[in-house]
């Protein structure tokens, strides 16, 4: 079983996945929509700056520069960090290399929208992490700004530790087998993307999440002095029902600024 006190850092997803990850996680999140839903967002708090927690390549900070946004982002892993300098435009976007589970002291702010998109947010894989991130998106934002958080919506745990192992991606060439250990009782899933190739090579990409309800997620936000403004099921104002398997979570500090039209 695992060990909340575990002194284990969290694996570098960065040099475990820059060289696939544009490629495997091109769908995740609709760039589109996520960036005229931001842009809706900075023009309702009367104008101001995003930041995007977790930045990556870039590839949601790149769209929502397109639409006139003045955008900074965060990451841990140079090598992200590198895809993103390397694509047209980055220079739009003001990078910061740090820890997201402290954004106050990466970049200074203040900032109308802090973004933390498709499960980010559970890459701080435990729960002091994830509140001290909270905390410091609280100190960062405008009276009316905003905390957007995209995440699944976990399904009912399991009783016990569960393993698995199953193929995530099959080509003639190439195999890649997910395997994961379940911990309902930290709330972490702990996995190894095992990557064969037809020439024998095999690399392994790690990756260990700490996952949260929504409620859960809601009484961290207002223990950090924030509170749920809205919640949808998607970035097109979709409803949230109990059968909705990802949520998108608004959170302002004090004032709630209306959601846009």
């Amino acid at each position: 079983m695992s060990d909340p006190t575990d002194p284990t850092p969290d694996p570098d997803y960065g040099a475990s996945f820059a060289d696939v990850y544009d490629d495997w996680y091109a769908d995740v999140t609709d760039a589109a929509a996520t960036a005229d839903h931001v842009a809706r967002l900075v023009e309702a708090a009367g104008g101001g700056r995003v930041l995007e927690l977790g930045v990556g390549s870039g590839r949601l900070a790149l769209a929502m520069a397109d639409r006139g946004l003045r955008v900074a982002g965060i990451d841990v892993s140079p090598s992200m960090l590198d895809l993103l300098r390397a694509k047209p435009g980055a220079a739009r976007v003001d990078v910061h290399e740090g820890d997201m589970a402290e954004p106050d002291g990466v970049v200074d702010g203040p900032f109308a929208v802090v973004l933390v998109a498709f499960n980010t947010f559970f890459n701080l894989a435990d729960e002091r992490r994830q509140r001290r991130c909270l905390e410091g998106v609280a100190r960062l934002l405008v009276p009316g700004g905003s905390l957007l958080v995209e995440a699944v919506v976990p399904g009912d745990p399991p009783p016990t530790v569960t393993r698995d192992l199953s193929p995530s991606r099959v080509t003639l060439d190439r195999v890649v087998l997910t395997a994961t250990e379940h911990d309902p009782a930290t709330q972490t899933v702990t996995g190894q993307h095992v990557d064969m190739g037809v020439d024998g090579s095999v690399r392994l990409r790690p990756w260990r999440i700490r996952y949260a309800t929504p409620d859960q997620l809601d009484a961290m936000a207002a223990a950090a002095g924030l509170h749920l403004l809205d919640r949808t099921a998607g970035w097109d104002g979709e409803p949230f029902d109990d059968d909705s398997a990802v949520h998108v979570s608004r959170y302002g500090p004090r004032r709630a600024v209306p959601s846009p039209a």
